[in-house]
C-alpha cells in the first residue's frame, strides 16, 4: 500500500488586498487526517514556526484549495476565487476533500475573503 504521508503546502493569507501571504511546507503529513484536526495543527505551527509573527493575531478559520499539482494554477495570485466547489468541508479527510501530493491551500478568514470577493482589487 502507498505511504499517505505527504508534503502540503499552505498558503497562510494576512491581507488579501496587499497580498500578504507566507507559504508554511507541511512535512509528512498524513492525508486520511480530518479537516478540523489538520486546522488545529497548522493553527499550532503558525504559533511556532520562525517568521510567521504578523501572521499570529489572525483568527484563520477557513481552507481553501488554491492548485492542485498538474491542474491549472488560477488567474488570482492572492486565491482561487473562480471555484468554489474546492472549500474543504471539516467532516471529511483531506483526500475526501481532493487533496493530493503538494497540492497548496489557501488558509485565511472567512470574513476577509467575502469581503475580497466581491471586489478583487490589490492596493499596492
Amino acid at each position: 500500500m502507498e505511504n499517505e504521508n505527504k508534503i502540503l503546502i499552505i498558503r497562510v493569507i494576512r491581507s488579501f488586498e496587499y497580498r500578504t501571504i507566507k507559504n508554511l511546507i507541511l512535512k509528512d503529513i498524513d492525508l486520511n487526517t480530518n479537516v478540523s484536526d489538520f486546522k488545529k495543527l497548522v493553527l499550532e505551527k503558525i504559533q511556532t514556526t520562525p517568521g510567521f509573527t504578523p501572521f499570529k493575531t489572525k483568527q484563520y478559520d477557513s481552507m481553501k484549495i488554491f492548485f492542485v499539482p498538474h491542474g491549472q494554477k488560477p488567474n488570482n495570485l492572492t486565491i482561487n476565487i473562480e471555484n468554489d466547489h474546492f472549500f474543504l468541508n471539516n467532516n471529511k479527510s483531506l483526500t475526501e476533500n481532493g487533496v493530493v501530493y503538494e497540492t497548496e491551500i489557501s488558509f485565511f478568514v472567512m470574513e476577509d475573503y467575502l469581503k475580497y470577493k466581491e471586489n478583487p482589487e490589490n492596493k499596492w
